[in-house]
């Protein structure tokens, strides 16, 4: 058997002495960093140049309107949107979900202001529950004649809701 040897560890050791192969990795990373940026410079004008062909095609598309015109028109088409008045439609529908002691959750409304039509889609836990709820929409002073559309039965979720679609006329 052989006797071991003695093991010298030098936890200090001094840098190397490549500072040539240093230089020459340096040099290369800043060339390649160069390089790329000169890439991405040409791909950047390239897409300018893009956009402004694209722009005149499409405004050699759209017909020219007079700027007056068109800003009277989008001023009466806001003007009509501000007028409508939501709060009234939504307070309204918010007391008759609060008068049907959480049983019924309203899911989606869908207001046509111009045809003053609104569409109300619920859930409900029972067929009797969203019968209650329309008949406490039929005494709204906002809606006229809400109508049940539709009513089908969640077979899918274990709490078996009711999914019901209603129309109304809405008083604006």
């Amino acid at each position: 058997m052989r006797a071991p040897t003695a093991l010298h560890l030098d936890f200090v050791a001094g840098p190397h002495q490549s500072p040539l192969l240093g230089g020459t990795l340096c040099a290369i990373g800043l060339a390649a960093a160069i390089a790329v940026g000169l890439m991405f410079d040409a791909q950047v004008n390239v897409r300018n140049h893009l956009d402004a062909e694209l722009n005149g095609v499409m405004s050699s598309r759209t017909p020219k309107l007079p700027t007056a015109v068109h800003s009277e028109q989008d001023a009466a088409k806001i003007e009509a949107e501000l007028s409508v008045p939501w709060s009234q439609l939504l307070s309204e529908l918010e007391v008759a979900g609060q008068d049907s002691e959480s049983t019924v959750s309203l899911l989606q409304v869908e207001p046509d202001p111009a045809k003053h039509t609104v569409r109300i889609t619920a859930e409900a836990r029972s067929l009797p529950a969203a019968l209650a709820y329309l008949q406490r929409l039929q005494k709204s002073k906002v809606l006229r004649y809400p109508m049940l559309e539709s009513h089908e039965l969640k077979k899918d979720d274990p709490e078996h809701p009711v999914r019901v679609k209603l129309a109304a006329e809405w008083r604006t």
